[in-house]
């Protein structure tokens, strides 16, 4: 990859718009006390509460952490923790006026307990959400619109980031790409539950998982990879597919071909949650910046292989990606 310092540099010259579902992934820390006598549980002793980026913020804030201008769009609810979150979010220099307010809707949230002593590791104990998945009101869609239409022109890239909480209805995925392809903006969409449903965009990022649900069958095999790659890029009418095989790599097919590569550092995985919002974040920063299908696939294998030595949700810094594409 030539000049890679260049490249990591030229990241923050470019624009990103996250449109997507808005999740706070809230972290209750504390530690074992005894049990308790009013039930066989673990009493735990409060020491710390924090508000981490997820869902769709975590795709901003991996974009954001690589130096990238992020522009995030969704819908929050009029509650604490969805101030809590915007808070977060400023500070990391993500810039929030796209955020809609609904009334009418929570602030989707995921609530993690975590116990252990101050010498060992936090473990989850617990996991409690609080999602409302029903489509989000005209209203709201126009709001959402509305703000996508002011700053198109001026991104370099749009990321979807679709986790089935309501902001994709059929309007706000068709609108969104068809103006993010007049202005000729690269579109990368990940989404968990409806892939099929985005169409004639730049690339999707989907995960083995979500791979066999889209195409229908199980992805047993290296062909089985490849015949569901190349259904996928034709059926959501897409420049490129890029599925990621966890351990096995990751593979992307395009007009060029299909390539493979290896797992990067997967033999140090301490944590895979949130690297799908890696992927995305810095493929599409890749893409954003002139970068080809293959080069950008590579960074953004070098980025996972990074946030999975993490715990929980986690970001790569342009540093630490130097320094392993350097290696």
């Amino acid at each position: 990859m030539h000049n890679i310092e260049r490249l990591l540099d030229g990241f923050s010259d470019k624009k990103v718009l996250v449109l997507g579902d808005m999740i706070a992934d809230e972290f209750i820390i504390g530690q074992p006390e005894r049990l308790s006598r009013e039930a066989p549980v673990i009493i735990l002793e409060h020491q710390d509460n924090k508000i981490l980026p997820g869902g769709g913020t975590n795709a901003a804030n991996n974009v954001a952490s690589l130096g990238g201008q992020v522009y995030l769009t969704g819908v929050i609810g009029d509650d604490k923790v969805g101030k809590d979150l915007i808070n977060v979010l400023n500070d990391k220099g993500i810039i929030t006026d796209g955020l809609i307010i609904d009334k009418q809707r929570p602030t989707s949230v995921k609530t993690r307990i975590l116990a252990g002593g101050g010498q060992t590791v936090k473990q989850q104990i617990v996991r409690v959400d609080k999602v409302k998945k029903d489509d989000i009101s005209t209203k709201i869609e126009d709001e959402i619109i509305s703000y996508v239409k002011s700053i198109m022109d001026k991104m370099d890239a749009v990321i979807l980031s679709d986790y089935g909480n309501g902001v994709f209805t059929p309007r706000i995925k068709r609108e969104t790409i068809k103006l993010a392809n007049t202005f000729n903006k690269v579109v990368a969409v990940d989404s968990r539950y409806e892939l099929k449903e985005f169409k004639e965009i730049t690339i999707a990022t989907p995960n083995k998982e979500e791979a066999e649900v889209a195409v229908g069958f199980k992805l047993g095999s290296k062909e089985d990879v490849e015949r569901a790659g190349w259904k996928l890029k034709e059926e959501l009418k897409a420049k490129a597919v890029l599925i990621t095989l966890g351990g096995e790599g990751m593979q992307i097919f395009s007009d060029k071909g299909s390539e493979h590569i290896p797992a990067s550092n997967y033999t140090e995985v301490f944590d895979v949650t949130g690297a799908g919002d890696t992927v995305i974040g810095s493929l599409t920063l890749a893409l954003g910046s002139g970068m080809d299908w293959i080069e950008s696939m590579e960074l953004s294998n070098y980025a996972a292989g990074i946030v999975v030595r993490k715990s929980g949700v986690a970001t790569v810094s342009k540093e630490e990606l130097l320094e392993v594409m350097k290696g």
